[in-house]
Order: C-alpha cells, then structure tokens, then sequence
C-alpha cells in the first residue's frame, strides 16, 4: 500500500544556513537592523514635518544587540505581512523611494539568524499609534505550524522600533569589533546614531577625501559628463598632477540623482553609500586608479549587501571614464602633467596626445628638458634630430650646439607620449639605430633543431594569434636574440642562434623535444606578442566587438543552469507573492549562493612545480628577454594538456617566484566555463583589495571592455585598502583558470592544515564609454 507523508522543513536551520551564506559576517545584523532604523527614521522626516530629534541609538554586549530608533514603526500588519515575511517589503514604494530609504529587498531579518537565539521587537507606529511586541526563538521557527507571537500592547505616545537579538550561547561576538563594524557603516549618516553611549555618524564626506593644498582648481557647473550623465564637476591637482574630484547635481537624462561622489587618485576602491548608509565597495577600471566615495540614490545593493548590483557597477565606470576625461583635458593644461605617470598613460591609451604639450623631453648636448609644446612652437621651418635609444656613441655623435638631438625617454608610458607628440606636431627626423640583420642563415644549412622551431613558430603564430609570419635564422646587430618586421605580409621573424635566448630553446630539440612546444608559447608570449600586439584581429574596435559576439552567443536551453534564472531578490518576491513555497524558495536560494561561493581547504593547496614544472623552467630561461612595458596586455600561459585539481598553487619559500608572484587562485568553476575564452585574449591586468574584499579587472588588450572578478571572504585580506597594476601571469590549463596573487595579500588566501576559508564571488563585463 502507497501512502503519501509531508515534506518536513527544518525551516530554522534553513533560514540559519541562508544567513551564513548570504551575508558573509554575523556582524551583517547590526547593519542591517541599523538600515531598518535609519529607513523607519526617513520616512518619518519625510511625513512628519514637525518630527525634530530623530535618533537611532545601539547597545551591544557578548550576549545581546538592541537597536532602538525613532522612525515611523510598524503596525500589526506591518509585521505579519512585510516583517516576518521573507522577500515582502514595505518600503517597495513611491514614498519610501522619496524619503531615500535603503533597503527594499525585504529579507534583512533572516541575517539575525546567523546569530540570534531569539529576536524581540517591540515597535509602534507612529500612524495610527498601535503598540505591538513581537518574538520568536530560533528553535521554534516551522513553515507549518505558528511560531511568531504578535501581542498588542498599550501605546505610550513614542513611536519607533527597538530590535532585540539574544545572541546564540554558541556564537562569539567581539564587542570591539562590532563597534568597530557598525561605526563605519553609519558615520556618513546625518541622523544622531548612539553606539554603546559614543556618537558615531554625522560626518562630513569631505573628511573621508579632503581637497589638496593647491592653487589649481576649477568647477565645471552643469558639464556633460558622460553619455547622459550631466553634473557639477570641481577638480583639484596636486603638486605631482595627482586628481581630486568632486561631483554633485547629477542628473542622468531627465532624473535627479540625490547625492555626491569624491575621489581622488590611487585609492582604487569606491565606497557605496545611499543616503550616508554604507553599502559596499567596488572598483572600476581607472587610468587614474580612481577611488573614494559615491553617495548616489541611484545605486543599489545586491541582497546581501556585500556587493553593488552590476548595473550600480557600470554606472559607477561610466562615470569614472567620463570624469578622466575631464582629469585629462585639464591636465593637459597644467605644467604638473609632466609628473603625472597616470596622465600619460591615459594620453597614449585614449589617443590624446594633443594634451601632452608639457610633457617634457631630453636634449643633447647638456642633458636639458624642454617641453613638448615649447618645441612644436620653436619649429617653424627647422628639423630636429630625434633618437630613441640610449646608445653614448650615437648621441654624442649626433649632439651638437647647432643641432641638438631629441633623446626620448627610456620608460613607458612617457616615451610612446613623446614620440606620438613629436611626430605629429613637430618635424622630426629618427637618427639611425636600426638594429640590423648581418647575414642570414640558408635553409638548406638549418638544423633540425632550427627547422623544428621555426614551424612551431610559424604555427602558433597563425593559430593562436591569427598573425601569419615567416622564420629565418641570422646574425643580429647590438646583441639582439630577435628582429621582428611587421612591415611587411607576412611578418618577418628574424632570429639569433647563437644569442642566450634561442639557444637553449634549439637545444631542447635535442635535450627535451616533449617540451619543445610549450616552451615556443612561452617565448612567443614573452618576447614577440609585444611588438606584434596590434597586428592581432582582436585588438581593434572590430576584432574586439566580433570577439564579444563570440562570448555572448546564445545558449541553447539544456546549457542554462538554474542559477542563470533568477536572483535572490526576484526568489523572494516570488514567494512574497505567494507563486512558490517557502521550501522551494529556501531550495532556489541555497542554489544561488553555492554557485558563488569559492571554497578553499589545504586540501586543494598545491606548489605551481607540482602543476607547470616546464612553465617554471622555462620562466627562468626567458628572464633575459627585454620587455619594453611589463604592464602591456598579454595572452595567457597555457598549457591545454595539463590537468589540475588544485585551487590555490604556491611557490615554496626559498625558491624563485613565478613572475614575480607566490601565489595563483583557480577562478570558480562557474566563471571558468563562461568566461575561458576571455582569458585566451590577451588582458591587462589590475587588482584592488580593502577588508575582506579584493576585486580584479583584467582589461582586454583591445580597451574596449573589461572583466572584473570579484572575491569578499570574512576576514581580513591586508592591514589596509591598497591597489596596483601587475604584470599578466594568468595560467590557463585544461581544466583551470589561474589568477596571480601578490605577496601583499596572499595571506588572506593561505589555508592552515585543516582549515577552511570561503569567498563569495562576483563576475561581470565592464563597458568604459568612450570619451
């Protein structure tokens, strides 16, 4: 006989599972009780004009958290139908939108549950001054039976909210930690916020990034920033050109954006606030590296607060691109742009050389600096020498009183600058240093080591690069191992047998002929992708754009995961809805969170010579090679043949860093699938990191977009916020994608024996408006 029994739900174990999940701290509670308050706080001032000392005040010991405001409270039905009910906000409307209310996900009481063995609130509603205290213990918590008492109570005339979590006996609470936490959250907040009896908000944004000490400074009042983004813009420069922007009176198209943003160079990472409430960090792809605040009613927090909505995202990189644009047309006026690094990198990268008129260039005899402009004016009809390289004899025979000769720079990106400058506004003639082939080898006398390479050569070039070249072998002027001439079809690869770099690549024909193909990837990546970068398809604005028809083809529908389908928001306003189960959005939700979380133990720890020994090898061969700019965009190290199971791989101390880094993370395998074929591009690469949090941006060579990959764990990944670009060392293998790691944090990444650490992950494409 078939008989048919419910499904039982542990729904609070459910719920104390999404807790941890969601919201990567315990400590999210106080953030979000505060957020409540604050909201209830909002609506009140917006109704009530005669509402004059609002308050939010919040006591925390080891074994309780109370927070008490002010604001609007809530009703009996406030509670049983938007409160206690996952997914179901009131704050879902235009007079809470208006009032500039936080949240509206309607899920923040779940983050008590990762901590609380019982929640107590007690409120009354300021409109219709109902009085009402509501409860209910962890262990208690069923889909199918009552469990939430609701009791009426006199009213006493105050209106507002008191939320009271009994912490879990099991859970620990640093109270230091907490005070810590919460204050952070709320200094920008401009209503009176108590914390254990010490004031903590109403702070000034200015305070967060205060204006240089300088002369220089100017407001664009109702600039078109970018797209249809319109605003106030006051710019300042430090002494070495460094930007301090501020922005307020946005208006996107015909909306208002309440609020301002202020940033300032290096700091990488921008602070989300709406209204003064903190809402997470995120970074951007900056010439400038760009950081600060953004206090925008336009931006939105995904559920969990520990991240931006994608959307909030690009908007924040939309306006980031828009104001370098202004950063660098105003310094392009000012003589500090000539210490500027940053400037100039933007300059050569967004083809603004027109702007790099004071940069300053070397002249010889005497070792002088002139600028780039006085020199353009000075032309009329004269010629002037110029010289790229650094060669004494050269200059020593081209320098004269007379004639003095042009020496560009030996560094990037000032010397692309300079050269870009000089050959458009002035009349420049190149002194000869052409490194030059002095004989070439004959085919018939090749080695087989030589014919070997040379068609591993020609191969990879056209399959992996879409570049098509002919090898030949010879002797090469001023020590160079290689000669390559893009001016001809196909491109001319010259090489040096007898140089230190090629030599051992011919003696592995002999030595390692296994190896021989690898170590061509290498070296084509190393030392010939650089002068051939931008010969390849998918470096231009048309290559870029069919690249990203390729990655964004459509699926068919068997290929969707679930966690494609939805998100935690529209899960719960789903049930809110009444459409599906609590079970079955308990099921969606947990679905969603373990599709991107990234989880590390000592168990998925391996050393990068276990993994690649050959990339090892070979990085220690090719350590001579000459790279013109370290930071230009590279391909990948790829070794399709590999396999690897490993999460984390590590160098050893004592031995050589992998291009400078002890340290590479696997991405998820999720990123993996979807974005491989990013990574096979060459990228630029740049990380940020602040907290718990580090965000990579590995930008495709071409600047058209940008991939960003994104890592909060719960704990702290570096003494302070900090950010840098870094040499392209990803490592693709057959079944992995590998990301450097620099020294600085890769504490925060290392698993003891026996441990465990968890990071929630974010990934996206990045679309810069062109200026």
């Amino acid at each position: 006989m078939t008989t048919a029994i419910p499904y039982h739900v542990e729904i609070n174990r459910i719920i104390e599972l999404l807790a941890s999940q969601i919201y990567q701290t315990p400590l999210a509670l106080l953030r979000e009780n505060c957020q409540n308050a604050f909201d209830a706080v909002l609506e009140r001032i917006w109704l009530d004009p005669e509402f004059e000392a609002p308050e939010i005040t919040v006591n925390i010991t080891s074994s309780r958290i109370q927070v008490s405001d002010n604001g609007i409270g809530m009703t009996p039905e406030d509670l049983r139908s938007h409160y206690w009910r996952a997914g179901s906000s009131g704050k879902n409307n235009p007079q809470s939108r208006a009032a500039g209310v936080v949240g509206t996900f309607g899920i923040g009481a779940m983050a008590n549950f990762g901590v609380a063995s019982e929640l107590i609130i007690t409120t009354e509603s300021w409109k219709t001054g109902q009085r009402t205290k509501s409860s209910v213990e962890r262990e208690r918590l069923s889909a199918n039976e009552p469990c939430i008492s609701i009791d009426e109570l006199p009213s006493e005339g105050l209106a507002g909210t008191t939320v009271e979590i009994i912490v879990d006996q099991g859970v620990n609470v640093s109270v230091a930690d907490a005070v810590t936490y919460i204050s952070e959250a709320v200094k920008y907040v401009q209503v009176p916020v108590i914390v254990n009896g010490d004031p903590v908000s109403k702070h000034e944004f200015t305070e967060a990034l205060s204006k240089p000490g300088t002369a220089d400074s100017v407001v664009h009042e109702e600039v078109m920033v970018t797209g249809q983004i319109e605003a106030s813009v006051e710019m300042a420069m430090g002494p070495n050109g460094e930007p301090w922007v501020r922005v307020s009176n946005l208006r996107d198209g015909t909306d208002e954006i309440q609020g301002e943003v202020i940033l300032a160079q290096d700091l990488h990472q921008i602070h989300a606030y709406r209204t003064g409430f903190a809402l997470a960090s995120s970074a951007v792809q900056s010439y400038f590296g760009l950081g600060g605040v953004a206090n925008l009613s336009s931006l939105t927090p995904t559920a969990g607060r520990e991240a931006l909505t994608t959307s909030s995202v690009q908007f924040l990189q939309n306006l980031v691109t828009g104001l370098e644009r202004l950063i660098g047309e105003r310094l392009g006026t000012l003589e500090v742009s000539d210490n500027s690094t940053r400037f100039m990198e933007w300059a050569r990268r967004n083809n603004r050389i027109d702007l790099c008129g004071h940069i300053s260039v070397q002249l010889e005899p005497g070792g002088k600096y002139q600028s780039l402009g006085s020199l353009q004016r000075a032309t009329n009809d004269r010629t002037w020498n110029l010289y790229g390289g650094r060669e004494k004899t050269i200059i020593d025979n081209f320098a004269t009183d007379e004639q003095p000769l042009i020496v560009l720079s030996a560094t990037q990106p000032r010397k692309s600058c300079q050269e870009a400058y000089l050959r458009n506004y002035v009349n420049v003639v190149s002194v000869p240093d052409q490194p030059t082939i002095i004989e070439t080898k004959p085919e018939s006398k090749w080695s087989l080591g030589e014919s070997a390479l040379a068609f591993r050569l020609g191969s990879i070039m056209e399959s992996d690069y879409f570049v098509p070249c002919i090898v030949q072998f010879g002797h090469i002027s001023h020590g160079l191992p290689l000669i390559v001439d893009t001016s001809q079809r196909p491109v001319l690869i010259t090489l040096d047998s007898q140089s230190s770099t090629i030599a051992p690549i011919l003696q592995l024909y002999d030595t390692d002929y296994e190896a021989l193909t690898s170590f061509v990837k290498d070296f084509i990546r190393n030392a010939i992708f650089p002068k051939i970068s931008q010969l390849v398809p998918s470096s231009n604005r048309d290559g870029a754009a069919a690249f990203l028809r390729s990655i964004r083809r459509p699926r068919d529908l068997f290929e969707y995961e679930h966690t494609d389908l939805g998100t935690l928001n529209e899960i719960w306003h789903e049930y809110a809805q009444g459409h599906i189960s609590m079970v079955e959005a308990a099921r969606q939700s947990a679905s969603i969170v373990r599709s991107t979380i990234q989880v590390l133990d000592s168990a998925t720890a391996s050393t990068v010579d276990e993994v690649l020994s050959d990339v090892v090898a070979n990085e220690k061969l090719l350590a001579d090679v000459e790279v013109e700019d370290e930071l230009t965009a590279l391909p990948a190290i790829t070794r399709p043949d590999v396999e690897s199971d490993a999460k984390l791989l590590l160098v050893p101390d004592g031995e050589e860093p992998l291009r400078g880094y002890r340290g590479f993370l696997a991405l998820t395998d999720r990123v993996r699938r979807e974005h491989t074929d990013f990574f096979l591009q060459p990228h630029r690469t740049e990380i940020v990191w602040g907290g718990q949090k580090a965000m990579y941006i590995f930008q495709h060579h071409s600047g058209e977009f940008s991939l960003y990959y994104d890592l909060q764990g719960n704990e702290l990944l570096s003494g302070g916020p900090s950010g840098i670009r870094l040499p392209t060392s990803t490592i693709i293998v057959k079944n992995q994608v590998y990301i450097p790691i620099p020294d600085v944090v890769l504490g925060g990444f290392w698993v003891a024996p026996g441990g465990r650490k968890s990071f929630e992950v974010r990934c996206d494409l990045l679309f810069p408006e062109p200026p």
